[in-house]
Formats: C-alpha cells, sequence, structure tokens
C-alpha cells in the first residue's frame, strides 16, 4: 500500500479483515471484534443505553428495570454504563405492557422472569457449550473469525427449533387444559391431583470418583436421553434434572408405574448404572413449570428410602394402584421414620 499525501507513514499495524494476519488467535483486538459481532447478532445491535435513556425512552424506573434485570440472572448494570441496546428496550416496553393490561403484577412480572431467567439460562449455557465444541472439534478454537461464523450458522436454527418446541410443548398443555375445562364431570378441586415420581443413579458420587470427564458426560447423557423418551412416550412430563436425578409427574397412575418400569429396565447400563425410584401421588402446586407440596416432598424421601432396583411408592398410590386391572406385586414394608412424615407406610411395588 502507497501512502498518499494525507496518510501517515505506513506502518504493520494488521488489516482488520485479515484473519491470516493472526495465524494463532493472539491478537486481543481481533477477538475483541469477535465479542462485537456476536453481540451485534444475537442483541441486534450494540449496547448504546444507559438505565438513565432506558428509563425516558419506556417510562419505567430504574428502580423497576433493576429488579426485572436481577430476576432475569444478569449483573447489575452502573448507571455510567452503556450497557442496554435496543432489543434490550423492546423485551422492557412489552412486559410493560403486560402490566398495563392487567396480565399479572409487579410480583408475578418478577417470578416470571426468575423463571424464565433460569430456564433460558440454563439453555444457553447447554447452547454455549454446544458451539465451543463444535468448534473445537473443527480445529478453530484459535481462530475469532471461525467462532464468528460458527455463531452465525448455528444461532439462528436453534432459535427457531426452540421457538418451535416452546410452541409445541404449549399446545399439549393447552390442549389438557382445555379438555378438562369442557368436561361437565371433571372434579375441579382434584384437577392438580397428579403422580409425582423421583428416579435417581445409585451410588453416583462414588461412581463420579471413578470414571473420567468424558465417560461421566456420556452416561449422564445416556440417563437423561432414556429417561426423557420412556417419560414422553407415557404421557409423563419430566419437570426438571438434577444431574443424577429425575423428576417426573403423571396424570394416570397406570403410565406412572409403567415409567417406572420402563426406568429399571432400560436405563441400567451393564454394572455401572443402577436406579431407584419413589412414587406418591397427591396435589401439588404447579408454578412456573415447577412443582410443590407435600406430595413433592413424600416421593423425594420415598426414593431416598428405596432399595436398588425397586419402586417405592406411597398409601395413596397405593390404593390407586389396586383399583386398577394392572397386573401387580404389592408389598407392604415396614413404616418408615422420616423426619417430617413419622407415619408413612410405603409399598413396593413390581410386575408380575
Amino acid at each position: 500500500m502507497t501512502a498518499g499525501p494525507d496518510d501517515g507513514p505506513d506502518d504493520d499495524r494488521p488489516d482488520d479483515d485479515g484473519p491470516d494476519d493472526d495465524p494463532e488467535g493472539t491478537d486481543p483486538g481481533r477477538w475483541a471484534r469477535a465479542q462485537e459481532r456476536i453481540e451485534d447478532l444475537l442483541l441486534g445491535g450494540p449496547r448504546t443505553m444507559t438505565r438513565g435513556e432506558v428509563h425516558e425512552r419506556t417510562g419505567l424506573s430504574p428502580e423497576h428495570t433493576s429488579r426485572l434485570w436481577s430476576a432475569l440472572g444478569f449483573p447489575a448494570t452502573p448507571d455510567d454504563v452503556r450497557g442496554f441496546a435496543e432489543a434490550d428496550l423492546e423485551a422492557l416496553g412489552l412486559s410493560g405492557r403486560l402490566l398495563e393490561a392487567d396480565a399479572f403484577d409487579e410480583a408475578e412480572e418478577l417470578a416470571v422472569a426468575r423463571a424464565l431467567g433460569q430456564g433460558l439460562g440454563r439453555l444457553a449455557e447447554w447452547q454455549a457449550n454446544l458451539v465451543r465444541r463444535t468448534i473445537v472439534d473443527a480445529g478453530h478454537a484459535d481462530d475469532p473469525d471461525a467462532v464468528v461464523a460458527a455463531v452465525e450458522a448455528l444461532v439462528p436454527t436453534l432459535e427457531k427449533l426452540q421457538s418451535y418446541v416452546w410452541r409445541r410443548h404449549l399446545a399439549v398443555t393447552a390442549g389438557r387444559m382445555l379438555a378438562n375445562l369442557a368436561d361437565p364431570d371433571a372434579d375441579r378441586a382434584a384437577g392438580n391431583r397428579t403422580v409425582v415420581g423421583f428416579a435417581d443413579i445409585v451410588g453416583f458420587t462414588r461412581l463420579s470418583r471413578q470414571i473420567d470427564e468424558s465417560d461421566l458426560r456420556s452416561l449422564l447423557e445416556r440417563f437423561e436421553t432414556v429417561s426423557t423418551e420412556i417419560v414422553a412416550r407415557r404421557r409423563g412430563r419430566i419437570v426438571k434434572t438434577l444431574g443424577d436425578e429425575i423428576l417426573f409427574v403423571c396424570d394416570r397412575v397406570e403410565d406412572a408405574v409403567d415409567i417406572a418400569f420402563r426406568l429399571h429396565e432400560q436405563v441400567p447400563d451393564g454394572e455401572r448404572i443402577e436406579l431407584r425410584v419413589g412414587m406418591a401421588l397427591g396435589e401439588v402446586l404447579p408454578r412456573y413449570g415447577d412443582v410443590y407440596g407435600p406430595v413433592v416432598n413424600i416421593a423425594a424421601r420415598l426414593t431416598s428410602e428405596a432399595r436398588p432396583g425397586s419402586v417405592l411408592v406411597d398409601e395413596d398410590l397405593t390404593e390407586a394402584l389396586r383399583a386398577t386391572d394392572l397386573n401387580l406385586e404389592i408389598r407392604a414394608v415396614p413404616p418408615l421414620s422420616v423426619r417430617g412424615y413419622r407415619h408413612l407406610r410405603p409399598h413396593v411395588v413390581r410386575e408380575k
């Protein structure tokens, strides 16, 4: 390049558009520019506004936006930092319109924000690790431009898939609710009566010390994959996974006990994985995708007391199973002395 009359002397500064000028990816400037490009892609543009400017444009107080921001799981943004993009402004505006329409009050708004933040935060963490593994496996971990290209290629597809799955789950849930409302004989008071179950891997702490990280990841992925398929095929729902444990719910007792049997049948992997399952029947309080209530606590206690390879159920579920046509072996076991539940009379359930 020849310097013109108004140009400074030619120097050895790297060309911003030339990835070959920094083959080892050691130039901090290239990584900074890559981060800017990724943020532009994910946020729809640069962060140009302070909290005060957001207040001026939305009418929402800085205190309100700060509480909402924290509920979503994001770190606090100092008043003098331009930390908000146009997409943030639009999202806050949508939340404000829902408040104005009395869709929910401010307390519910924060609860919804917490649920969204926790659920989508975990999903984002997994997706970011997926992108990272894709880059590392392709041998491009030291190339900022390759990182940007991977994000540009994967994120739009993941976003569309995520939206589809959400809508599909919403359709299923809405259909179930509408069917209950349309049934004139439905017991509204018992509408939240369901089977709650836990299944966990026996001796997981010991096992995790004996195998390497790659094997541990494969083991957990298999546990979650097989469990999810078993529960979904029998009209159940996995509420959450807790590493070596799943929490699931099911409306029909026949489906619930079949889930337990199939988990024991299909999840064990040679001599490495063995499960125990505990289930209870009762009313639950559904809240932002999770479930609460004594029945959840009872199911958890039963799981911790169950022997490896067994299914332990409470009295209410025992009575409901005996009222079915299922060919089961149901055997009482000695009452459990469990803190908070002094009169638990569980039963072991087996297939005949």
